[in-house]
């Protein structure tokens, strides 16, 4: 078993790949942060994101699914609303992007693999 007490870690600026990750670069109040909750114990990654509001997020994709649960505040994920405790999933390849709501939005995300940003749509990512 492995317990996670997500107060004890702090917020970091989000990046777009692990080579450009600072855990120690530590975001201002009005920017986006997150937090590594689990770090591939048996299998999960999650982590905590916070967003600033009416923060836009470009559409992007990863290799792998993905669930995103709202626990805080609100959003507008691919033209669907969500509120707390809302959850969406994504299938690998899948492109998403979203828009926090006037309050801004914290979630959680789990996944099955390292997270890895890629811009776009598939399509667009292999330059079709």
């Amino acid at each position: 078993m492995h317990h996670v007490s997500p107060s004890s870690i702090g917020w970091h600026v989000p990046s777009s790949t692990r080579d450009e990750l600072d855990l120690n670069a530590v975001p201002a109040d009005d920017e986006p942060g997150r937090k590594f909750l689990v770090e591939g114990q048996s299998g999960f990654y999650v982590q905590a994101v916070r967003v600033p509001p009416n923060f836009h997020a470009p559409d992007h994709h990863h290799d792998h699914p993905e669930i995103f649960m709202v626990a805080k505040g609100s959003c507008v994920f691919n033209g669907l609303t969500m509120g707390p405790f809302d959850l969406v999933v994504v299938e690998g390849g899948e492109p998403y992007g979203f828009i926090s709501g006037d309050e801004g939005v914290q979630f959680i995300v789990t996944r099955n693999g390292v997270a890895k940003f890629i811009e776009g749509t598939v399509e667009e990512a292999a330059g079709a």
